[in-house]
């Protein structure tokens, strides 16, 4: 009897082109791969076939990559010099990208067509003794799209990403085609200007397994008592190829490495067994800022004639997870928003992209290295969008470790997909592969079936009714894929996971997709239709699921695709600068929002820093606009907001809060701050009005200022409310005052409303720039837990003279200080900048208030400054 065995086959893998159409003619025979898994892209690289796309302008040189066939092949010997009785051989491919002809020994075993499966291949009938030789054709996904396209009936029309209208007819990550935040390609769609670098290859491993007997899944359902600190875990073990007298023994591990309880030994029936563990004094899974993050492990083995022929773990977390929707007693709509152990929790995060466009070359420590920002950012979650791919084990396990919840897309976006018969078959593949894979992440706290699908159905004007709630007409319409979001996946998700969070689409709900008080909703009035981001506090919503604002990346990302460029080439708007942006418009849209708000050069240097600027002031007013509206115990007016996007592709200009190189923007401490667990808000607004019927020169200025805390911590919290006023550009302090502050756990609070009249008595001064800060301070230890400053905008009005500026560097912390006039946007910096990590930065400075900056990796770098207005 053969115990399962295990063997990736990583090695002797060779690629070649197939076919040379229109393209570099190949001479070379079978090259070496790069690495394995791979893609055509990074061999070639490797081989100097193509220069790299990511330098200057070369994606256009590599296009025709994409369109040709490539073929891979490895060899390998059966684990066993001969069968055995009852063995099974059996290839795992868990990724095949996309359109894949498989043939073991020249015969063909498999026909892929999805990126996103997994296919289990028996080939027990077909190895051979000594070597076998495996080969993997790849076909032309764009060609293969058409070809489909034009065999079906379906009414193809989508929004945004890429003009490629064949990718709805292809399951393969949607933003290879192209998308509006990535890699630019020769387009000109009304929407879209995006990457298009069209991977193929077996991008994930491919694996031999030798059994007579497995277990082919291990799946658990938590249930949990928090006030008796007691859990139930039920734990479903299927297997494949059991006989009678084949048992199944459970095993549990605590946090702390101890077996919980005795050995569950269970007989098969119909190769599944069930086991039920009650845990006492159980340690709850919480996202990050909540509490700690216990993982358990289960173990199953499958025994036969009191052999172990195979074990396998998993960890899981002991947690409740709901979307909470539900009316509101003084306001229209409902709840949308996260519970976790019953504890209302607001969602402060951003959304996922794939970590490079070439994902076979991202690493654990990338991935490591991206969600520990932001979880050290204090974003406590993020969505993994629906353009991209079901991300990696890895992705999941560190979600799970560091405490980050996961809003998790099914891969549909932004398109109107296809409902044939042979379609649906291949998706209910997909997600029953991906559910089965993922479920046991206690991360995971929602699956939503789509991204835009929704939105683009009402903006494109498809015969889409949200009253109608028959599903024939769906499947008839001009959006049929309703029927896969209303009906497909919530059928899915509760056979695979009964009781888990499913939501139709981002965004979805109410009486249209972007329906204010019901569901949640992309705020993308500002940036795509060029509303002031000013206006943010006016667009409130449930739930914001994206919103942003672009900017340029480091300078020493921009050099890093400049390095074989001309000097000339070295401008904010030069044509390979311009390039490496990812928006239809983005000329018109970057610049209306830097001229309407700030005054700067065209120097490379100062537009990056004002572009970043400019992305976090933007960031910093929806923010804390919207945590406003977290108000207590069924006041839960928005439940969360979800910055796009945490990350970039490539070198590339974007709404991400760190590039490619992981450098974090100026964007990424202030939302660090606005997302803290104590944080404050100003808003100033003014009022105008004339002093009798027909004049237009007398007028009554009345400008009244509010301030608003807001504490995320489940704990009462006192502090002292400290308020100051100052006058530009003397800097003179002008109001000041101090009371208590006592803020109610899990909920903001409004904490001060009053006219600057009231503050400044002086009439003359109410008409000059006043700059008016706020700060909450702990009473015992004098140390200040929030700042917020409000400055008169536009920031271009501003005449703001040479600050005294002190900077002082103690060991691994910097000292920074203004003695007469308030700063604005401090950025500190290092010339080696990827060696030292900064705890703050792009703060703002009032007199009298020195704060405290810790690095890591510091050592006796130079450390220098810019601010806003700063002459250089």
């Amino acid at each position: 009897m053969a115990v399962f065995k295990s063997t990736p086959l990583t090695s002797a893998w060779s690629f070649k082109q197939v076919g040379n159409v229109n393209a570099p003619e190949w001479t070379d025979g079978f090259l070496p791969v790069s690495q394995f898994p791979t893609n055509v892209h990074l061999d070639l690289i490797k081989h100097g076939k193509i220069p790299d796309p990511y330098i200057g302008l070369n994606e256009y040189d590599v296009q025709w990559v994409g369109e040709q066939k490539w073929q891979y092949r490895t060899s390998f010997s059966p684990m066993s010099s001969s069968a055995e009785a009852g063995v099974k051989y059996v290839l795992r491919f868990e990724g095949l990208d996309t359109f894949a002809t498989v043939s073991l020994n020249e015969t063909i075993i498999l026909e892929a067509d999805n990126m996103h499966r997994t296919y289990r291949v028996d080939v027990t009938e077909k190895l051979q003794q000594g070597t076998n030789t495996m080969d993997i054709l790849f076909d032309v996904p764009l060609v293969k799209g058409r070809e489909l396209m034009e065999q079906s009936n379906h009414h193809v029309v989508q929004f945004n990403g890429s003009t490629e209208k064949s990718r709805v007819f292809v399951r393969k990550a949607q933003y290879h085609y192209g998308w509006n935040w990535g890699i630019k390609f020769v387009n000109i769609a009304l929407f879209s200007t995006g990457p298009e670098l069209m991977t193929c290859g077996p991008w994930r491993p491919i694996v031999l397994e030798e059994y007579s007997a497995k277990i082919s899944d291990l799946s658990s359902h938590v249930t949990i008592n928090t006030a008796n600190r007691a859990a139930s875990v039920k734990a479903i073990i299927e297997t494949e190829c059991s006989l009678p007298g084949d048992k199944i023994n459970l095993r549990a591990w605590g946090v702390d490495g101890q077996a919980l309880g005795e050995p569950n030994l269970r007989s098969l029936h119909d190769d599944r067994a069930e086991v039920i563990l009650e845990i006492q004094d159980a340690q709850f899974w919480w996202p990050v800022g909540y509490g700690s993050q216990p993982l358990y492990t289960l173990t199953a083995d499958l025994i036969r004639n009191e052999i172990v022929v195979l074990s396998i773990s998993k960890k899981i977390g002991l947690r409740e997870a709901k979307l909470v929707r539900q009316p509101f007693k003084d306001a229209p709509g409902e709840t949308f928003f996260i519970a976790i152990n019953g504890v209302s929790i607001y969602s402060n995060g951003s959304n996922w992209c794939p970590a490079d466009h070439f994902v076979p070359r991202v690493t654990p420590e990338r991935y490591r290295t991206q969600l520990k920002l932001l979880a050290q950012g204090n974003q406590n979650t993020i969505r993994v969008w629906a353009g991209g791919v079901f991300e990696e084990d890895i992705f999941y396990d560190i979600c799970d470790e560091l405490g980050i919840l996961v809003w998790q897309d099914f891969m549909f976006a932004c398109a109107a997909y296809p409902v044939h018969e042979s379609f649906i078959q291949n998706i209910t593949a997909e997600v029953d592969d991906n559910v089965r894979r993922l479920r046991h992440h206690p991360c995971i706290v929602a699956w939503n079936g789509n991204n835009e699908d929704y939105l683009f159905a009402e903006l494109f004007k498809t015969n889409y009714d949200p009253k109608d709630t028959n599903p024939e007409n769906w499947l008839n319409s001009t959006f049929p894929a309703r029927y896969i979001y209303e009906v497909v996946l919530p059928g899915l998700c509760q056979t695979l996971l009964p009781g888990s969070n499913y939501h139709p689409g981002s965004p979805w709900g109410g009486a249209s997709f972007n329906d204010a008080t019901v569901g949640d909703t992309h705020r993308w009035e500002v940036w795509h239709y060029l509303l002031p981001w000013q206006k943010y506090p006016e667009l409130k919503s449930r739930f914001i699921s994206e919103f942003g604002m672009a900017s340029l990346p480091h300078i020493k990302t921009i050099d890093s695709y400049l390095i074989d460029s001309p000097a000339f080439e070295r401008h904010p708007h030069s044509r390979t600068v311009d390039e490496h942006n990812k928006e239809h418009q983005h000329e018109r849209k970057l610049a209306t929002y830097l001229v309407e708000n700030f005054r700067y050069t065209y120097d490379l240097e100062e537009y990056i820093y004002i572009s970043q600027l400019n992305q976090a002031e933007a960031l910093t007013c929806a923010l804390r606009s919207w945590r406003r509206e977290w108000q207590g115990e069924g006041k839960e007016y928005c439940g969360g907001a979800l910055i796009w996007q945490l990350n970039s592709t490539w070198q590339v200009t974007s709404k991400a809060l760190i590039d490619w190189f992981n450098r974090p923007k100026m964007a990424y401490y202030t939302v660090k701050r606005d997302m803290a667990p104590i944080t404050l808000g100003i808003k100033r607004d003014q009022t105008k009005s004339p002093k009798f019927k027909y004049t237009r020169a007398f007028i009554d200025k009345v400008t009244v200022v509010e301030a608003w805390a807001t504490n995320l911590t489940l704990e009462l919290a006192g502090f002292i409310l400290s308020l100051q006023v100052f006058e530009l550009p003397s800097g003179k302090e002008i109001f000041s005052k101090e009371e208590p502050c006592e803020l109610p756990p899990n909920q903001s609070l409004e904490i001060f409303h009053e006219s600057l009249s009231g503050l400044v008595t002086d009439s003359q001064k109410q008409d000059r720039p006043l700059v008016v800060s706020a700060r909450l301070i702990d009473p015992s230890t004098k140390n200040v837990v929030a700042r917020c400053t409000n400055w008169p905008q536009p920031y271009r009005y501003l005449d703001i003279p040479t600050p005294l500026l002190t900077i002082r560097v103690e060991n691994d912390q910097i000292f920074v200080s203004t003695e007469d006039v308030p700063v604005k946007g401090l950025w500190l910096y290092v010339e080696d900048v990827d060696t030292v990590e900064f705890s703050d930065n792009c703060i703002d400075l009032i007199p009298g208030d020195e704060q405290i900056i810790t690095t890591r990796g510091l050592d006796k770098s130079k450390v220098s400054a810019r601010y806003y207005g700063m002459k250089i």
